[in-house]
């Protein structure tokens, strides 16, 4: 419970009971929680959905307010993390030269243009994936972040830290086989009771899953093939583009 608490301060800006006193091990132990992190973002994005549908009928304004109210609950962390990643991957230098370009405060072109297209892929798919499928966006906004934060203990479990220190080195050394086991086993569940309550296609969400798991094994070791390993940021990079890719997935199998 300390470690998820640790986790819920690290990860969001959300209030949780708990977890007044930092520990760096406690917190690292944490990451096989980080889906339950996801499943409390979605529940809260399902009720706000809920509350505003009788007020708001235009699609694309409920898209742009949930994926914002996202943005709100996580401070826009793992953003900051998304355009760092490209912009030091996609400056095409040493490994040293793209982990001190990940490393600067300051955003570059490469950065800005994801972040760009990031939020038109995820408005737009949110929005079409809802109206073909007869979903709620408030469900589908329910599962994303529970599936989006998976990749992250699989990256945890997997790869080497870049660094020699950092925040998410924590993370690295205290994640292995069985965290990940745990937090496919509760995503895996999670989806089994959505798939039930919502009359949603539980082989579907389960084969996206695995996609989804497997695309962050291999995003994994092409960052490692990059810099030497995974870092904070290559970690929120990971998360956000998994929440886009979640979406893609869903338009096509639900």
């Amino acid at each position: 419970m300390k470690g998820l608490a640790l986790l819920f301060k690290f990860m969001t800006r959300l209030p949780f009971p708990g977890g007044n006193n930092f520990d760096s091990k406690e917190l690292g132990k944490g990451m096989k929680w980080f889906p339950v992190v996801g499943m409390v973002i979605g529940v809260i994005n399902l009720i706000v959905a809920t509350v505003l549908e009788g007020f708001i009928p235009s699609p694309l304004l409920m898209s742009i307010i949930l994926v914002t109210l996202d943005v709100i609950m996580t401070g826009g962390l793992h953003l900051d993390g998304l355009a760092d990643t490209f912009d030091g991957i996609f400056s095409y230098r040493s490994k040293q030269k793209m982990l001190e370009i990940m490393k600067d405060s300051r955003v570059g072109t490469n950065g800005v243009l994801v972040l760009i297209l990031y939020f038109i892929f995820k408005i737009a798919f949110l929005m079409e994936t809802s109206e073909l499928f007869g979903v709620s966006q408030g469900v589908i906004m329910l599962i994303v972040p529970v599936l989006s934060r998976i990749n992250s203990v699989v990256n945890c479990t997997f790869e080497p830290y870049a660094r020699a220190s950092g925040m998410g080195k924590t993370f690295v050394d205290n994640t292995d086989g069985m965290g990940l086991g745990i937090s496919y086993l509760t995503v895996t569940a999670f989806l089994y009771l959505v798939s039930i309550y919502f009359n949603l296609p539980f082989v579907s969400l389960f084969i996206i899953l695995n996609i989804m798991t497997a695309t962050g094994f291999f995003f994994g070791k092409l960052i490692t093939k990059k810099i030497g390993g995974i870092t904070g940021d290559t970690l929120g990079a990971l998360l956000e583009l998994s929440s886009v890719l979640s979406l893609v997935l869903m338009y096509v199998m639900l």
